[in-house]
């Protein structure tokens, strides 16, 4: 499994009234503007822009199809090469509350980390309305694969200081678990899946576990060396033996009427070894609609 993530914390210190829990997930609306104003700031439309070739915003934003029309067939529009992990905020007045703000970078998109670093501190300063909330970031760091951290740092040219602790597919991929392990999976922001354009609001195990198969596959193809190898069509059978027991996983509104995900802990059982190193990558990559922008956030906890 050729691909290579790189995952950045952003300390913050929250200040000012808090509205409500996802106030922070404003950064689908917001971040993608920012990113463009500290790289490019063209005003001309990317689809028709002379520097295209060249900037970093048109080939991280744009989900560009393959030219190779297979390619296209098996995974359709890419993913986004980059994932927030956000917080949840508590409402109310907020003197100094500490935050921390996640972002990994998946494949090609590690080149651009200097890029993403200056597009966060854009966000944070940014004066367009966004309630009362005001953040800072304190510091940026790399984080390891047993959540070690490494300072990194911006210096006078832009360039970046400190160690970047890369991590392989293969390691994140290598955990493991006894044959008759069981495997708590535990949402922490909403995840919200579909079938056939309606939004479940129960669990489909079979479902969940192809898309983050397919999501882990895609992003491969389109920001990785190589497109994964596996029998997918096995999985895709095998995932309908796998079972959801002691399911707490309730679907909850987020944000308005029609708006909702699902959060909650499950514990998930049956032959459940050939899933594991999707499954353990999907806890950085997440799951379901708006994955990028930290929705469908989960941790997995192995019982052996």
């Amino acid at each position: 499994m050729h691909l290579n993530l790189l995952q950045l914390i952003f300390s913050l210190t929250v200040d000012g009234r808090v509205a409500g829990e996802y106030d922070l997930f404003d950064l689908s609306r917001r971040f993608p503007s920012a990113f463009r104003q500290v790289t490019c700031g063209r005003p001309l439309p990317c689809g028709v822009c002379p520097a295209t070739v060249d900037c970093p915003w048109f080939p991280l934003f744009a989900q560009q199809l393959s030219t190779d029309p297979e390619a296209v067939k098996r995974h359709q529009k890419p993913p986004l090469p980059f994932v927030f992990g956000i917080p949840l905020l508590l409402p109310g007045e907020k003197r100094g509350d500490d935050q921390e703000l996640r972002l990994t970078l998946v494949g090609s998109a590690i080149y651009h980390a200097a890029d993403f670093i200056r597009g966060v501190e854009r966000y944070c300063a940014g004066d367009d309305a966004r309630s009362e909330l005001l953040l800072t970031l304190d510091s940026v760091s790399s984080r390891g694969l047993f959540d070690e951290r490494s300072p990194v740092r911006m210096t006078k040219g832009r360039e970046l200081s400190g160690e970047l602790q890369l991590l392989t597919a293969e390691d994140i991929a290598g955990k493991s678990m006894s044959d008759d392990g069981q495997v708590a999976l535990t949402f922490l922001t909403p995840f919200q899946q579909f079938r056939e354009g309606r939004l479940l609001r129960t669990l489909d195990v079979s479902s969940f576990l192809r898309g983050v198969i397919r999501r882990v596959s895609s992003l491969a193809a389109a920001y990785g060396d190589a497109e994964l190898e596996a029998d997918f069509r096995w999985l895709a059978e095998l995932s309908h033996g796998i079972e959801a027991a002691h399911n707490g996983i309730l679907f909850t509104e987020y944000a308005g009427a029609n708006r909702g995900g699902m959060q909650g802990r499950s514990t998930l059982t049956g032959n459940l070894a050939p899933f594991l190193p999707y499954l353990f990558l999907g806890e950085y990559l997440h799951a379901g609609k708006g994955a990028s922008w930290g929705f469908g956030r989960y941790e997995l906890t192995i019982d052996n």
